[in-house]
């Protein structure tokens, strides 16, 4: 059947269709290198089968439906890549290690489908690979982006270049029946202009660069499109740190935390700067000059009173009593007789 439907396109084109068939989404457009650099392709036996998103450098986020009944040397996920045409610098080719799917994942209603690709070597991060955090849906923001390979029309294959589309939210999902679509586990998104199609499953959505869904299923992309149906990532934050582990993001917080980090330390210096000086400096001044006054004014004065008295007295009694008194009576005694 595949078959046909590629001679199908090979016929269309010759007879003068359009020959880029990542335009005939309506709505969609062509990625650029680098705009989504936390998209994987999951590819089965070399060939993109489905998408997923990085978790960390070890883990890979998708749906159990793309993986399920699988083995892990089966499967391989390409990061860093646009297009399986032309190689991008920082492209990396990761053999599966193992497979975790959600132990209550339903493969006929698609509840639970969620999985963890584990790889075999760490992802290496730069501009274009790197991993994205998951939160809830924001209700305040009505539109939500998605991207991957998948055909680019009912029945078709994967394309070779990475496409997005962008998709509102929450809409009206209850054609699926209550079975289907469960509103606490899964995310109504869609377009009236345009869909996500086969091989787009295990592609996140996101919305301001942070992933809330991963594409599960939907009821193929002929127009008018009906809405697609997305995991709700939120609710199986338990599971997905239980397997994967926490998720070490740093792409928002990290700046943030380097910059919150050098504010308390440039008041902390001056401040440590400023009074040390002014309280090693202040007792060391008015004691200086006590120690400085004290002893000269005691010293000078009592070398001087105890030196000046003394060699006076000295010189004064040893010639005033000894030369004028046994020269004086003498001189009288001889006088008198004669």
């Amino acid at each position: 059947m595949k078959h046909l439907l590629i001679i199908s396109v090979l016929v269309a084109i010759g007879a003068g269709a359009p020959r880029d068939l990542s335009e005939r989404i309506a709505g969609g457009s062509l990625a650029t290198e680098g705009e989504f650099p936390y998209i994987a392709s999951v590819q089965l036996e070399r060939r993109h089968y489905c998408s997923g998103m990085i978790y960390n450098d070890r883990w890979i986020l998708t749906a159990a439906s793309c993986v399920s009944g699988f083995l892990p040397s089966q499967l391989q996920v390409v990061v860093g890549i646009v297009s399986f045409i032309s190689p991008s610098a920082q492209q990396q080719t990761i053999a599966v290690s193992s497979v975790v799917t959600h132990p209550q994942y339903d493969n006929v209603t698609k509840l639970n489908d969620i999985a963890l690709i584990s790889l075999n070597r760490p992802i290496l991060f730069g501009s274009a690979v790197q991993e994205i955090r998951y939160d809830e849906v924001d209700e305040a923001i009505p539109t939500a982006i998605t991207m991957g390979w998948g055909a680019s029309m009912e029945g078709g294959v994967e394309v070779t270049k990475l496409r997005k589309t962008v998709l509102t939210l929450p809409l009206d999902c209850s054609s699926y029946g209550a079975t289907e679509f469960n509103f606490n586990y899964m995310i109504c998104a869609g377009s009236d202009v345009s869909s996500p199609c086969h091989y787009d499953e295990g592609s996140p959505l996101v919305q301001n660069g942070i992933a809330v869904g991963i594409m599960s299923k939907n009821k193929g992309c002929i127009a008018p499109y009906i809405p697609s149906i997305f995991t709700r990532l939120s609710v199986y934050y338990y599971w997905i740190n239980a397997v994967g582990g926490q998720q070490a993001i740093t792409t928002s917080s990290t700046p943030a935390t380097t910059l919150s980090t050098v504010k308390p330390t440039v008041p902390t210096a001056p401040c440590i700067n400023c009074e040390t000086p002014t309280t090693t400096i202040q007792p060391t001044i008015p004691t200086a000059p006590c120690i400085n006054c004290e002893p000269p004014a005691p010293t000078t004065t009592i070398v001087t009173t105890i030196t000046a008295p003394t060699a006076p007295c000295i010189n004064c009694e040893a010639p005033t009593s000894t030369t004028p008194k046994p020269i004086i009576p003498t001189a009288p005694c001889f006088n008198c007789v004669p």
